[in-house]
């Protein structure tokens, strides 16, 4: 199995540019997978996004979510429950119920 890229240079960046996008891609990974781990149970995109800390976009919490499973840190579930505009979205957790381990703290 092959690394996981977090950031996809799909604009050309090099440099100091590029380095710097990839530790942000890397940083919301790491985020999103703090909110799982304070939730404790399985989220879709749009609910790890209202629970992110500053400002960042909905694409790029399921990009990190997306990365994430290819990594095998979050496990895609068949469940789905409808969004904020009405379309349904599936529902990730931790593997292994990795989540039980973090019931009852803050989410």
């Amino acid at each position: 199995m092959s690394a996981v890229v977090s950031f996809h240079n799909t604009t050309g960046l090099t440099g100091r540019q590029l380095i710097a996008a990839s530790r942000v891609a890397k940083g919301q990974e790491a985020a999103v997978l703090d909110v799982f781990h304070a939730a404790g149970r399985p989220l879709s995109p749009s609910e790890v996004h209202a629970r992110m800390p500053g400002r960042v976009l909905l694409t790029s919490v399921r990009r990190a979510m997306s990365n994430l499973t290819q990594a095998g840190a979050l496990v895609k579930l068949d469940q789905v429950q409808p969004g904020p505009f009405g379309q349904p979205e599936h529902l990730w957790t931790l593997p292994g119920g990795q989540g039980e381990l973090f019931v009852g703290r803050a989410a």
